[in-house]
Formats: structure tokens, C-alpha cells, sequence
């Protein structure tokens, strides 16, 4: 057997999501490389792990059990790079990490135990803001690693990758006049009220725009409660739009000539400081997809 933890960490992905291309999605990668691992997968172990015989594949009972084992072994991984990295000769002793307001609560909270886990002796401080709260604080040396959406402008002082993707979904109030349309496209879209997040108000955005009347704001909870109040439509992440206290205010909408990518999650830091234990230790972490994970 030649799987690899790649394949594995793959299998999953496509076994909690909805369809292979939501989990390519979630993975920031083509449905066809997501396709192809599973087909190794499967290859490797001579067993069939879903079923494609229906609109979408579904899990064969081998698949199921698999499935199982396939999370305790990229858990035990997980908990190998951690102990590795904690056992390095510069062990830090404090960490301010600044979080992006809408971000999924799962995967930070994840975060924190596994940074329990591989440095119990950590001091660590969380801030949560906007984007442009999280740039400023870096640049202002008040924070030492911010996780994000990508929505913070590229310079010269920061540094980022992407570590992971959540899921957008397009949502109204419950009484508004979208939900009476029998046909929602972008033209039906222009003649309502868009609700947009732009950092610091920012008036960059032409490619998410699509009506002409906008309100902005750089709240990503904001624009929530404002569509749930019915004052336009909004496009959201996925952990937002089905955030508990909305519950039942939002509704999701499908409109038939437009697709909204997956938000990317970037992880900031301040240019030079590649070389820093814990951020080494951030990026190796985050490189398992937990903001994948985080979101069904």
C-alpha cells in the first residue's frame, strides 16, 4: 500500500462535504485533483471508499469505517508535528495572535487546544477585529500573527499565505421581496440594496459589486444583521450565514447566473519573521485544512 497522508487528509475532506467539488472548494484545489486522489486512495487500498452510482457520491460501508481510522491518523499526525515543533531548542514564551471576526469558531478554538497541547507554557493573548484592524495591529508590532479572509492589501511590511477556505453563500432576511422572485439572477440582484464588507470602507470592490445600491461597512456580523433586518441582500460566509443567533432571521438564496468563490483564509505576519519557532510551528498546523474542516 503506497497512500499518502495527503490522500487521506483529501478522503475526508470529500467524506464531510456535501460533493467532491465543495471539498475542492474547501481545499483551494480543482475538483479533478481532489477526484484523482481519492481514485489513488482507493487504488492503494483496493477498496471502493464511495459510491458513485447516485447524483453524488456517497460513503460504501468500507468507506464509513475507513473513514474513522482516516481522522484518528491525521489526528496522531497532527499531534506528532506538534510535540516535534514544541520540543525545539527556542521554545516561545508569548504569543499575541489577531483573528478576523468571522471567522469559523471551530477552527479557533482547535487552534488554541493544539497550541495548549504543544506549549502548555505559552502566554498567549487573542484580539479579534476586522481586517484592518488585524493589519494595523501587526504592522504596529502589537500583534505577531494574524489569521484572516484576504481582504488585507499586499505591502512590503507584511507577509501571508493561504492556509485554508470557507465556504460564501448568498442570503436575504426572511421578508424580503427576493424571496417572491421566481427567478433570481444577477439582473434580479441590481434592483436591490447590496450589503458589501470593505475594509476601511474602501471603495475597491468593483468585483463584488453588483447593484448599484450599496451600503459598505467592514463588519462581516454587521452586514449579517443588517440582512437579517431586511435592508438589502448579502454574500457571506457559510459559519456566518448559519450562526446560531440568526438563526431562522436568514435565508439562502441560489441565483442561477452567478457563483461565489470560497473566502480564502490567509495567515499575516510581519515580513522577516519567517524564521520565528511559532510561526513555523502556525504554518505547519494550519496546513491541515482545519478552516476546511471547520465549516459543514
Amino acid at each position: 500500500m503506497k497512500w499518502t497522508l495527503e490522500q487521506l487528509a483529501t478522503f475526508v475532506a470529500a467524506a464531510e462535504a456535501p460533493s467532491f467539488s465543495a471539498a475542492a472548494r474547501q481545499l483551494g484545489r480543482a475538483q479533478s485533483a481532489v477526484s484523482t486522489a481519492i481514485a489513488l486512495l482507493e487504488a492503494s487500498l483496493d477498496i471502493e471508499l464511495f459510491d458513485r452510482g447516485g447524483r453524488l457520491p456517497s460513503l460504501t460501508p468500507a468507506g464509513t469505517l475507513l473513514l474513522a481510522e482516516a481522522r484518528e491518523l491525521l489526528r496522531q499526525c497532527r499531534h506528532f508535528d506538534n510535540r516535534a515543533l514544541s520540543l525545539s531548542s527556542r521554545r516561545p514564551e508569548q504569543l499575541t495572535l489577531a483573528l478576523d471576526e468571522g471567522l469559523p469558531y471551530p477552527a479557533e478554538l482547535e487552534l488554541v487546544q493544539a497550541l495548549d497541547q504543544a506549549f502548555p507554557q505559552l502566554e498567549l493573548t487573542l484580539c479579534h477585529g476586522s481586517a484592518a484592524n488585524i493589519a494595523d495591529w501587526l504592522r504596529a508590532g502589537h500583534a505577531d500573527v494574524g489569521l484572516a479572509f484576504r481582504r488585507i492589501p499586499a505591502d512590503a511590511t507584511l507577509a501571508s499565505e493561504p492556509v485554508g477556505a470557507v465556504p460564501r453563500v448568498l442570503v436575504v432576511g426572511s421578508t424580503h421581496p427576493l424571496l417572491q422572485e421566481p427567478d433570481i439572477n444577477r439582473q434580479t440582484l441590481a434592483r436591490h440594496r447590496q450589503l458589501l464588507v470593505t475594509p476601511r470602507l474602501m471603495q475597491d470592490d468593483a468585483a463584488e459589486r453588483i447593484s448599484p445600491q450599496l451600503w459598505r461597512t467592514d463588519s462581516l456580523y454587521v452586514i449579517a444583521e443588517q440582512a437579517a433586518m431586511g435592508q438589502g441582500w448579502a454574500v457571506l460566509p457559510l459559519n456566518i450565514a448559519r450562526y446560531p443567533t440568526l438563526n431562522g432571521q436568514l435565508v439562502e438564496i441560489h441565483a442561477r447566473d452567478l457563483a461565489f468563490p470560497a473566502l480564502e483564509v490567509h495567515l499575516y505576519w510581519r515580513a522577516g519573521q519567517e524564521d520565528a519557532p511559532l510561526l513555523r510551528w502556525l504554518r505547519r498546523y494550519l496546513a491541515g485544512a482545519v478552516f476546511a474542516r471547520s465549516v459543514g
